[in-house]
């Protein structure tokens, strides 16, 4: 084990990664996101109407529930599978290409679905394939990466939400119109993303008399006390973002104005254009924001970026009248891209124990994962309290001001 608790020697430390490996990681990404971000945005919900046409909504809250939980558990269990993994490929290569090999399989799985039964098991495995892929590939950054680079890789990396939503509205939305060439496109994508990397990747050979790293499940790496603070920040700020993100269109449909602020625009294509709108003012942050966040430090971004996701969201109270709501959404799309890279890049950081990056990304993973409960569970409470949507977005400002203002305790 050579110094700071890294299982591999990394020979890049002084002279850093090339622009090529950061490039082909950052596109890597992108294609593990397209694997998953077009079904369950699109491909999910039409499947869902298709096998229970008359239980859609049921169907597909029940399969979307047990698909959630399987992906928190996998992403934490094949993190730990990939820590232990020592072979002529690497650790994460061989699971890399297994879990694209894997989702493949799946995707023409749900594809062929006749029942809920049936997408339910595909559905399964397709989370379980999906997280073979993207724990490996996510620890590749604080595997390979020097410090002063991280930045950098998570400013590629941090390309790949937007870029699966785009490719989602654009191609799989807008391009395609059979279900076969849906599923099609989305694998042929994420081959040509994911595979050049992958089959290219070299991994530096583990020292002669390394230990055997058994996989490990536990939960050590929340005795550490940064580690915690980051996934206190990352838990309350996801959840503002799940809840600005899962009531947006019922805010905007309910506003009285828009239709004489807007003539002939339907809510739906006013929110099409603000999730453009925020889209793009992510994309365009989170590329300036990831160096940014190598020269400035990593805390000052991830704050920022919480502030401003809270600013967003707070404008959609004190300005709802048109133009309003494109304004706030363009600043939570920069905040959102500013906080997403910079988080990532400052998580590669906090990582306690560098033979076990792999599992301690998925127990951070959790954060993400119980967010996306935690969001409609507030929406739930609120609503039953009497309140309406104005006290939900309140709740998601006070959300991303206190997991931002989390980081500024001293750890």
């Amino acid at each position: 084990m050579d110094q700071g608790g890294r299982p591999f020697p990394d020979t890049d430390a002084n002279t850093g990664r090339s622009r090529l490996f950061l490039a082909g990681y950052g596109l890597a990404n992108a294609g593990a996101f397209i694997s998953f971000i077009p079904f369950l945005t699109l491909l999910a919900p039409l499947k869902a109407a298709e096998v229970a046409p008359h239980a859609r909504d049921l169907t597909l809250s029940q399969i979307s529930i047990v698909g959630a939980i399987t992906a928190a558990i996998a992403h934490i269990a094949f993190g730990a599978l990939s820590d232990a993994t020592r072979g002529r490929l690497g650790r994460r290569r061989p699971w890399i290409l297994g879990g694209w090999a894997a989702t493949a399989l799946s995707l023409a799985l749900v594809s062929l679905a006749q029942t809920p039964w049936q997408m339910l098991g595909a559905v399964v495995l397709l989370q379980l394939a999906v997280n073979a892929l993207y724990a490996p590939l996510a620890a590749v950054l604080p595997d390979l990466v020097p410090d002063h680079q991280k930045g950098a890789a998570a400013a590629w990396a941090g390309l790949a939400l937007p870029a699966s939503k785009l490719f989602t509205a654009l191609v799989v939305s807008a391009l395609l119109v059979s279900a076969a060439s849906r599923y099609a496109a989305v694998v042929a994508a994420t081959a040509l993303l994911v595979l050049p990397f992958a089959l290219t990747l070299r991994e530096p050979p583990a020292p002669a008399r390394a230990p055997i790293a058994w996989p490990s499940l536990r939960l050590t790496a929340f005795a550490d006390g940064r580690f915690r603070m980051v996934f206190v920040s990352r838990l309350l700020v996801e959840t503002a973002v799940a809840l600005h993100t899962l009531y947006l269109f019922f805010y905007l449909k309910d506003r009285g104005d828009l239709a004489s602020r807007l003539p002939g625009v339907t809510p739906e294509a006013a929110f099409g254009l603000l999730l453009t709108a925020s889209t793009l003012g992510m994309l365009a942050a989170g590329a300036a924001s990831g160096p940014l966040s190598d020269r400035l430090g990593r805390r000052p971004m991830v704050v920022t970026g919480g502030v401003l996701i809270a600013a967003g969201v707070a404008l959609l109270l004190f300005a709802p009248e048109w133009p309003g709501p494109l304004m706030a959404q363009i600043i939570f799309g920069i905040g959102h891209g500013v906080y997403s890279t910079s988080n990532l890049a400052l998580v590669a950081e906090v990582l306690p124990d560098g033979a076990r990056n792999g599992r301690d990304l998925g127990l951070m993973n959790v954060a993400v994962a119980a967010s996306q409960a935690l969001g409609p569970l507030l929406g739930i409470a609120v609503a039953s309290t009497g309140g309406d949507l104005r006290g939900v977005f309140m709740a998601a400002a006070l959300a991303a001001l206190a997991g931002a203002g989390a980081l500024l305790t001293r750890r």
